[in-house]
């Protein structure tokens, strides 16, 4: 009798163990903190709506609410210097190779989901001193009186709004198109000898100046 009520006794015990464990597992599950709401962007703002080059940058910020945010921050191309602890605030570059518009996206997210918003800020060509890299002609010898033509191009680098002006000595400048860079050269009786056709590339860093020679003759 005595062994039959310890063996009830030790599978009371048992079950009694076995009730508690899986109970306290159940006590152990993650739920969703109360304390915070789904996130919303209030505002994603860019110091800059353009931005020059790699020599330049722009801040941009987002404003979030929900409690317990994550900050994740995305470009195709450029770079992206997180600021701040929680990296709400970047700083963003670029580079030639990145010149247009980027479209940065900022995702908040906290355990209620995410939210995403995206400003765009343009990459321009940084603006440097002009400087003919080439000018060349397809002849360097024309015939006055025949309506011979020579034909000037002018390749230039130095961003923003570069401005060409050619001059010549003697003869006809002939602008055949709006692109100022092409130029054609004819030549009178009275322009035989050496001539130089000259082009001046400007903008707002600065000039430069080259000239090329041409022979006229009969």
């Amino acid at each position: 009798m005595k062994l039959i009520i310890n063996l009830n006794f030790m599978f009371a015990l048992s079950l009694f163990i076995l009730l508690n464990s899986c109970s306290k597992t159940n006590d152990n599950t993650i739920k969703p903190s109360t304390e915070t709401t789904k996130p919303e962007i209030l505002s994603l703002i860019s110091k800059k709506s353009q931005i020059f080059g790699i020599s330049d940058a722009t801040d941009i910020v987002c404003n979030a609410k929900g409690g317990n945010l994550i900050y994740k921050w995305e470009v195709d191309l450029g770079d992206i210097i997180p600021q701040g602890s929680d990296h709400s605030k970047i700083k963003f570059s670029g580079a030639a190779c990145c010149e247009g518009d980027k479209e940065i996206t900022c995702t908040v997210s906290n355990d209620k989901g995410s939210v995403s918003k995206t400003v765009i800020v343009k990459i321009i060509p940084e603006i440097r001193i002009p400087a003919i890299n080439d000018l060349s002609t397809d002849l360097k010898e024309i015939h006055y009186g025949t309506n011979e033509i020579a034909r000037f191009n002018c390749f230039a680098i130095g961003g923003g709004n570069i401005k060409y002006e050619w001059a010549v000595d003697c003869g006809k400048i002939i602008y055949p198109t709006s692109d100022s860079s092409k130029v054609q050269y004819l030549a009178t009786e009275a322009c035989k000898g050496n001539r130089f056709v000259s082009c001046k590339i400007s903008n707002e860093k600065g000039e430069d100046t080259k000239s090329i020679q041409i022979n006229v003759y009969k």
